[in-house]
């Protein structure tokens, strides 16, 4: 008898064991959910903090640098994965943010893609884990030793320790075209206030180039990691990498990929290394060719010009514009052989809305003569290159070529 009732006991345990492979009930008991296999189902959502309100309660650590402390409180942030492990260019992190901020957490085991993908929204228990920055990168993780020294410093979570602390909200809804990346705003490259408030999120940084671009070089030659300093397209200019670059990894799986010539709005995770910004691409297509105004595929309209030089924007890039003749200055046929000539969107002359081509020569370069001084004549379309700047209050695009007229 005592063994038909072990065996009885050890078959209605099997049965509610599958039972809580498929589901699992509610904390509050008002319904059934699906069960993911990672993490700790029986986590409930209590005191629930925002991640920008974490990192003020512990400031002090995060701006220590290499600093961490004890999480003691009873506490629990409720993210979305944002970047993780796919391409190898990230390691043993993912990085989640919530609408006040984002944070990176360190896990000490890989395939972390697998269960955890861009979109999914987690659960984190922060009580019994740690919060620290190691070059003030601010990020959750575990207590590391260091070899050379035993000197102790934020770390990595042990995957057991990991299982126990976050819950996979609404298994297999995750769906990464939901997160949308924030444009980074150039201008606020240096911005300390920024850099702290936008640190660890997805971003995007759009129309640059990559300096380091010829057509042979890739992303991290013989298992090394680099730093790509960048060029701002739409100034020609050099970003100091002592500000921004882009950081790889050698063990990625594009490492060995040639680096892309051309200009692209570049989307990663936007860490730090001290004060240096560090773009962390998730892979590959996070690059997308930049919808760049002022090529010659893509000319700017006189509007476009005059917006760009109005900012400040302009640069000393050379660009491509093209408008309607609506009169011309002056055509020197002798020894400069360059002519002025103004253009306009619409061809009539209205203040603030029209381009001088100052001193521009003929296509190919040619210098203007006699006879083919004829073809500027107002309502002719052309195309004409060179650069954008405001000349004493004259906008002006000087020092280039006629591409085209028709």
């Amino acid at each position: 008898m005592k063994k038909i009732k072990f065996i009885a006991l050890a078959f209605l345990a099997l049965t509610l064991g599958s039972c809580m492979g498929d589901g699992y009930a509610d904390p509050d008991l008002t319904e059934k959910v699906p069960a993911s296999p990672w993490g700790n189902n029986s986590l409930r959502e209590k005191n629930v903090i925002s991640i920008a309100d974490l990192k003020t309660q512990f400031a002090t650590i995060i701006n220590s640098d290499n600093g961490y402390k004890l999480i003691e409180k009873d506490m629990m942030i409720k993210a979305v994965v944002t970047g993780n492990d796919v391409s190898g260019n990230i390691y043993n992190q993912v990085s989640v943010q919530d609408a006040s901020g984002a944070i990176i957490i360190a896990i000490n085991g890989s395939g972390l893609s697998g269960y955890l993908p861009v979109g999914q929204e987690i659960l984190v228990n922060l009580k019994g884990l740690y919060i620290g920055s190691y070059k003030k990168l601010p990020q959750i993780g575990g207590v590391n030793t260091k070899l050379s020294d035993g000197s102790l410093g934020i770390g990595k979570i042990e995957r057991a320790i990991w299982n126990e602390h976050f819950k996979i909200l609404n298994p297999g809804e995750a769906d990464a075209s939901t997160v949308v990346p924030e444009e980074f705003d150039l201008t606020k490259l240096t911005d300390a206030a920024y850099m702290e408030a936008n640190v660890c999120k997805l971003m995007t940084l759009k129309k640059v180039k990559f300096a380091s671009a010829n057509g042979t070089n890739v992303w991290a030659p013989d298992d090394t990691n680099t730093s790509l300093e960048l060029i701002d397209a739409e100034t020609g200019k050099r970003i100091n990498k002592n500000n921004l670059v882009v950081r790889n990894s050698g063990y990625s799986k594009f490492a060995n990929e040639v680096v892309p010539q051309g200009v692209f709005d570049i989307t990663g995770i936007f860490t730090r290394f001290g004060n240096t910004w560090q773009i962390v691409l998730r892979n590959t297509d996070d690059l997308k060719a930049s919808e760049t105004g002022g090529t010659l595929e893509k000319p700017y309209t006189v509007a476009q010009a005059l917006e760009k030089i109005n900012a400040g924007t302009a640069g000393d890039a050379k660009v491509y514009a093209t408008g309607i003749i609506v009169k011309v200055k002056d055509v020197d046929t002798g020894t400069y052989g360059n002519a002025t000539f103004v253009i306009s969107d619409d061809g009539k002359d209205t203040e603030g809305k029209t381009l001088d081509v100052f001193r521009c020569f003929n296509i190919d370069g040619a210098k203007w003569t006699e006879e083919t001084k004829g073809i500027l004549v107002p309502g002719k379309k052309v195309v004409v290159s060179g650069t954008l700047l405001d000349y004493n209050g004259t906008k002006e695009i000087k020092g280039g070529n006629l591409i085209s007229i028709k």
